[in-house]
This record gives structure tokens, C-alpha cells and sequence, in this order.
């Protein structure tokens, strides 16, 4: 039996109740288990007697007990990198939920701290995994020149999932961003160091999840492949597979430099809207 444990501002959030479920069922077959877990901001009622998870007094406490982590917060990304100062130097498999730090400083600091401690991470948002986006990979049968995807939420805590998408297709290897949009409409223009291109845009709007459903596209040649993210459990389930095989393997599809490139996609898109809209090198 793999034991997990669970690192987190407060357990009562969406993240932590959608991953333990699927690991507890979708992913039974695989021997793994939730077995203790430490929040610094405790809500609601316990989560953890709840879940059947015990609850531990420290970070150290939770360390001791498992054979790999996950650092959660997925609503307190700014938190990310204290939590790691105390996970990490235990050299055990860490996951970071969705982003590795909304700073590009505190993003680097992690990936560095890893590296030092020679401790495997990984981070992804679950759209990495979209289902749809899987289904697509054997249709794009050639190089992938340009690519598009369209999505919702606030930038920092959001943007990483419409982001990720375009990672999935695209790979590493942007050199400068150009966003021409607006605070709460983001339009993106990413170029990479081979020549190609890929196109982001991500709207805030009160109304978002019933007009803005993730969309995404890959140009292979003169074709356009297109889809819409409609199973969201399963990109979860996806996400969570990803997890356990990691922390079997200590193999990711998705490695630090993937996530510490959406961190400075997102930095640059930043940058540039600051110098209206002119093109931001990473």
C-alpha cells in the first residue's frame, strides 16, 4: 500500500475532496491510500475525521507517516512555497496542486529546493489532462505549428488551466509573450523559440461558467483539430492516475521546467499588459 499525505491551508475545498475520493474509488486498484493529512487554517467541520484520514499536529508529523505528498492550496497558491520549505527537504514524491506559485520568485525557490534536496516533484492543473486533449494526441499525426485555447477565471488562479492546455500541445520552449487584452479579458500571443505560435484567452466574468467552457486547438499542417473540455471528473481522474504513477516511478509527463514555464508565461503576460501590450521576453 502507497501511503499519502495531504498538505493544505484548509482541507475543506474542492481539490482535496474530488482527489481523495478518486484515489479512495476510480484508483482503488492501484494500493493507494490517504492515510494522514495537516491543514495550517482548519474550516468547517473536520475534515479529516470526515474522511477517515488521520489528522496530524505538524508538517514533520505527516512526513514521517507517508511515502508521498501533496501539497494542496489550490485557493492559497501564494502559500505554496512556505509549505514546500517543509515538505521538501524530506526527499519524499511531492505533488503541487495546479500551479507551483502565482510568484515567479517563490516558483523558482521551489523548483531550486528540489533540485537541492534531490526531491522528484511534479505540478499540473488538471486540464493537462483533459480528457479531450488525450483523445486528440493521435490525430495530430505531425508537427504541431500553431495553437489556440480559450478559457475562464482570473489570471493567476485561473489562468494556469487554459495555459496548461496549450502546454499540453505545444511543449516547452516559449520565448516572449505579448498580451493585448485587459485585466479581466487576457489575450495572448505566445511564440516559441522553433518559430511557432500559440494563441490564449481567458475571460473574468460573473457569468463565465455558462460562456466560457474550455476550448482548445492544434494546427498540424493545414488542419485544424478542435475540441471542448466537457468531462471534468475526468480530468481529474486523469490527474490523480498521473499522481499515483509518479510517485510509483518517479516519472511525470509534466516536469518542473513545464510547470515553471507556465509560471512565466503567466508572469510575462503580466509584464506586457504593464508595457501595453508589447512583447515580454520569459
Amino acid at each position: 500500500m502507497l501511503r499519502i499525505g495531504f498538505v493544505d491551508h484548509h482541507l475543506n475545498n474542492f481539490h482535496a475532496n474530488t482527489f481523495l475520493k478518486l484515489l479512495h474509488t476510480d484508483l482503488a486498484s492501484e494500493q493507494v491510500r490517504v492515510v494522514s493529512a495537516w491543514e495550517s487554517h482548519p474550516t468547517g467541520e473536520d475534515w479529516c475525521e470526515k474522511n477517515g484520514v488521520e489528522r496530524k499536529g505538524s508538517i514533520a508529523e505527516v512526513i514521517e507517516s507517508v511515502d508521498a505528498l501533496m501539497v494542496l492550496a489550490p485557493d492559497n497558491l501564494a502559500d505554496h512555497l512556505a509549505l514546500c520549505e517543509q515538505v521538501l527537504p524530506a526527499g519524499k514524491p511531492t505533488f503541487i496542486d495546479k500551479l507551483l506559485s502565482p510568484s515567479l520568485a517563490d516558483a523558482q525557490q521551489i523548483v531550486q529546493m528540489a533540485e537541492r534536496h534531490g526531491t522528484p516533484i511534479t505540478c499540473s492543473s488538471a486540464l493537462r489532462f483533459a480528457v479531450e486533449l488525450e483523445a486528440m494526441r493521435p490525430n495530430l499525426t505531425g508537427t504541431v505549428s500553431e495553437a489556440f485555447a480559450r478559457g475562464m477565471g482570473e489570471w493567476m488562479g485561473y489562468g494556469v488551466h487554459t495555459v496548461a492546455l496549450i502546454t499540453g500541445l505545444m511543449g516547452t520552449g516559449a520565448t516572449r509573450v505579448a498580451d493585448t487584452g485587459t485585466p479581466a479579458s487576457r489575450t495572448l500571443a505566445i511564440d516559441y523559440a522553433d518559430g511557432r505560435r500559440a494563441f490564449v484567452e481567458v475571460r473574468d466574468c460573473e457569468n463565465m461558467w455558462n460562456v466560457f467552457p474550455w476550448v482548445f486547438g492544434a494546427k498540424v499542417g493545414n488542419t485544424y483539430h478542435v475540441e471542448t473540455v466537457k468531462d471534468y471528473n475526468g480530468f481529474y481522474r486523469n490527474l490523480m492516475a498521473m499522481a499515483v504513477n509518479f510517485f510509483k516511478t518517479g516519472q511525470s509527463p509534466v516536469s518542473p521546467e513545464e510547470a515553471l514555464e507556465i509560471v512565466r508565461i503567466l508572469d510575462a503576460a503580466n509584464r506586457s499588459q504593464q508595457a501595453d501590450g508589447a512583447w515580454v521576453k520569459l
